[in-house]
């Protein structure tokens, strides 16, 4: 009977101990993965060359500063809202197509469409340019 004891613990130990063993091994295997997987991750971001993320309403928003400098002895009523005329070039650079509700030199209040180009630079300053206003 005390045989069999031994022999049977023998026998455990015989699949249990390797058994342990491989479950180890591939753990470890997968965890360095893993390290792996989130360096490379980093890695990517840091070579990454400006990827900034801008929005029309931006663009717009940013098309006001060259109206202002344009139109600075007039009085500005209102720019329009809407930033569905607002086209995406690439991801640093709109075409703004929009309006401007303002007073003239005579009093008349008047609404000019305008048409400019919005860059967005690596410190996220936006500079406008090609101002262009339509009849």
């Amino acid at each position: 009977m005390i045989l069999d004891f031994k022999k049977g613990e023998f026998i455990i130990k015989l699949f249990v101990i390797p058994i342990m063993c491989i479950t180890i091994v591939i753990g470890a295997i997968f965890y360095t993965q893993h390290l792996n997987d989130t360096s490379q991750i980093t890695n990517s971001k840091k070579t990454n060359k400006n990827t900034f993320l801008f929005h029309k309403s931006e663009a717009l928003t940013a098309s006001h500063s060259i109206i202002n400098k344009r139109l600075r002895s007039s009085t500005i009523i209102s720019f329009g809202e809407s930033d569905k005329d607002v086209r995406i070039v690439n991801d640093s650079t709109f075409t703004v197509i929009n309006y401007v509700d303002w007073i003239n030199q005579k009093g008349e209040n008047r609404r000019n469409y305008y048409c400019c180009t919005v860059t967005f630079n690596h410190n996220c300053k936006a500079k406008a340019q090609n101002l262009v206003f339509m009849e």
